[in-house]
């Protein structure tokens, strides 16, 4: 980075939001930042100069492309065409073949966007408020193996339909099995050890408490779900935090016709268009995720595909669940959701989101094989 001329910021040209430095004081707030300018960088792949800066406090040299969503990347190219189809069914495979890249390559991308689609989601969030009854559930899925199964549990709109928080649980395999694979479950469970009974519960009453943030005060938060005793047991759970605010709490037979009548009908949908989108959960297939964190990239890029891209009914106009609670004005494109870089210390992520932001969810067969996201400019 060259250093041909230096201009005060009031100067035209792109004027940085922010220092890109996680440990500067004005990486949040750039009230009284000064930054000057410093020549310019020239990108190697196709000789293309970028303004260069230097921030005045903590000596961090950047340029214009440190805002941006393809920061550090060399197939720049790819990032808006990976996100538009990897909610519209094919696998990573199929998506590497039609755009003449690499199937790790994919995965990567997909794993920086599900990142940026964490803080885009809260970001959205921090506008939101919940004036509606919410439906929770899990939608079951597995990892590696059918021995690893795993639940996605969803909290969604009763009117909206929005989807507003989910996390993860792991499960023990059940159901029907042979006598070998019963040996074998219990050969993993000896070396690996058995995912913890309670795991279901834990998650559903995190994802109660999340919900109770965006309640307006005095309100009283309105659940649908199933008759799954965790639901009932994580609610109990919940209820006995101090100052939590009243809960009421209606059951449906999970046996009951899944139509729109059915009060689970909103997170049904949610399930279906996950399992319909995603070629990682649909039954018997070989796209199965390799590890439930790149699961959950996944689910977190659906989050804002179903909630800002696509319209909340195919029949009924253009608009979108996030626009029907009045977060956004129209429907979004991928170019505009990847339009700036979101830097995680300007947003609040609950424990499992900063979890899955730093890549640090465990498939327990790998060991410790398994990177966690540790980039130097966080991103």
């Amino acid at each position: 980075m060259s250093s041909r001329r230096r201009v005060h910021h009031h100067r035209g040209g792109f004027h940085p939001p922010h220092c890109p430095n996680p440990d500067c004081r004005f990486h949040a707030c750039r009230d009284g930042w000064h930054f000057v300018r410093d020549g310019f960088y020239l990108r190697p792949s196709d000789q293309r100069r970028f303004q260069a800066f230097q921030c005045r406090h903590c000596g961090r040299n950047f340029s214009s492309r440190s805002f941006s969503c393809s920061y550090w990347l060399r197939r720049r190219d790819l990032l808006q065409p990976v996100a538009a189809w990897i909610s519209e069914g094919p696998a990573l495979r199929q998506i590497a073949r039609v755009l003449g890249a690499s199937h790790t390559t994919i995965a990567r991308l997909v794993a920086r966007l599900g990142r940026h689609c964490l803080l885009f989601h809260r970001n959205l969030m921090a506008q939101a408020r919940l004036t509606e009854a919410l439906v929770i559930d899990g939608f079951e899925s597995f990892e590696y193996s059918q021995y690893f199964p795993f639940h996605a549990n969803l909290a969604t709109g009763a009117k909206s339909c929005f989807l507003y928080a989910f996390n993860d649980a792991p499960l023990r395999r059940k159901g029907s099995m042979t006598l070998w694979q019963k040996q074998r479950r219990a050969q993993l469970e000896t070396r690996l050890g058995r995912p913890d009974p309670k795991a279901i519960e834990t998650a559903m009453a995190a994802l109660v408490r999340e919900a109770l943030a965006l309640l307006p005060a005095g309100e009283t938060l309105k659940l649908h779900s199933d008759d799954h005793p965790a639901y009932v047991r994580a609610i109990r759970r919940v209820r006995h935090d101090p100052g939590c605010p009243p809960i009421a709490h209606e059951v449906t037979s999970s046996t009951q016709r899944r139509t729109p009548a059915n009060p689970l009908f909103p997170v049904n949908l949610a399930d279906l268009r996950l399992r319909h989108g995603q070629a990682n959960h649909r039954r018997e297939t070989i796209a199965f995720s390799k590890r439930r964190q790149a699961a959950m990239e996944r689910v977190a890029l659906f989050a804002v595909w179903a909630n800002c891209v696509k319209r909340k009914s195919e029949k009924a106009g253009e608009e979108t669940s996030a626009m029907e609670l009045g977060l956004l004005a129209r429907p979004l494109r991928w170019s505009g959701i990847l339009k700036r870089r979101l830097f995680p210390k300007q947003v609040q992520l609950c424990r499992e989101w900063r979890e899955y932001y730093e890549r640090r969810v465990k498939t327990a067969v790998f060991g410790s094989r398994q990177a966690v996201h540790a980039c130097r400019y966080a991103f």
